[in-house]
């Protein structure tokens, strides 16, 4: 089985990806936060694709947009830095990118796509993997979006099987995958709500055809469950900690002040506060909290 890291905007940058590869080093490819394609790339996007910031790190180039010329453009600029692999995201459900018809926006016109997807393939030096959600708003738009996919030689398929509407609250319509898994003849990636070995278990016997997931609140949530996957002890205190810290060094040095750094750190403790007693206690004095100093003495409460 190979396991991908999911991209989350503002949490999953490389200071993240490094501590996963240094301290739970179990993923097979790592995927970037969404790049626009209508943008050139500004300087932290740089630093965050830099070769240097990504040793030994499997990474793909996660794009999103509504226009071929301008995915093309950035194709052809992360050809020339030296990627191999890109991909498309036709899934962030995010209500501001879909107002823009982005993202998850994008699904609610499966012609349009189909001509944009025939325009970057005819055109990209660079296999394309795709990340999708099933619709916007009912289940029955998958039949036509399936029938889209089903048209291109993707390097991969990565679905989520929600709709836009569903966020990540609703179940998964895993009829819809299975759907997909009749239909389409290329690599299919699972994506959605695997929290545990239990819900692992529960994907994989259900789709025993399946050789790759992705898994992104759920790591974040327990940075070691793909060791237990694999059958591996839990991540203990020790682990844990030192991935934190990593990532507080990481932060320290790459945000302008200490309390960037703070309020930075804050989103990846809305996630990993689940993996320790007294949640709600613990993430409200982390919310709450104003300077290193104070961070760092409820850090150390929170391990001890």
């Amino acid at each position: 089985m190979l396991f991908y890291l999911a991209p989350m905007e503002g949490i999953t940058g490389y200071i993240v990806r490094n501590a996963f590869a240094n301290h739970f080093p179990y993923m097979d490819k790592y995927f970037t936060p969404f790049i626009p394609a209508a943008k050139r790339m500004n300087k932290k996007i740089l630093r965050d694709l830099a070769p240097e910031n990504n040793r030994g790190i499997n990474l793909v180039p996660q794009l999103i947009g509504n226009r071929a010329d301008e995915f093309l453009m950035m194709i052809k600029q992360l050809e020339q830095m030296g990627f191999t692999s890109v991909n498309l995201n036709f899934g962030c459900p995010s209500g501001t990118v879909v107002s823009k018809k982005k993202g998850a926006g994008f699904l609610s016109s499966p012609d349009e796509m189909d001509r944009l997807l025939d325009a970057v393939f005819s055109e990209s030096p660079l296999p394309i993997s795709v990340k999708t959600r099933i619709g916007m708003e009912q289940e029955e738009e998958w039949n036509r979006l399936c029938e889209v996919y089903a048209r291109y030689p993707f390097e991969e398929l990565i679905i989520h099987p929600r709709l836009q509407k569903d966020y990540y609250k609703n179940p998964v319509h895993m009829e819809a995958f299975a759907h997909a898994a009749e239909k389409i003849k290329v690599p299919l990636c699972y994506n959605g709500d695997i929290c545990s070995v239990t819900d692992y278990k529960a994907v994989t016997d259900r789709f025993p055809g399946i050789d790759r997931v992705m898994i992104g609140r759920g790591l974040l949530e327990n940075p070691g469950l793909v060791g237990e996957i694999k059958g591996m002890p839990a991540a203990g205190k020790d682990s844990l900690r030192a991935f934190h810290d990593e990532i507080l060094e990481g932060c320290l040095c790459n945000f302008q002040s200490e309390k960037d750094a703070v309020f930075h750190l804050k989103e990846l403790w809305f996630y990993l506060t689940r993996h320790f007693p007294n949640r709600e206690k613990n993430l409200k004095m982390i919310q709450k909290c104003q300077s290193l100093p104070e961070y760092k003495m409820i850090v150390q409460q929170i391990f001890s």
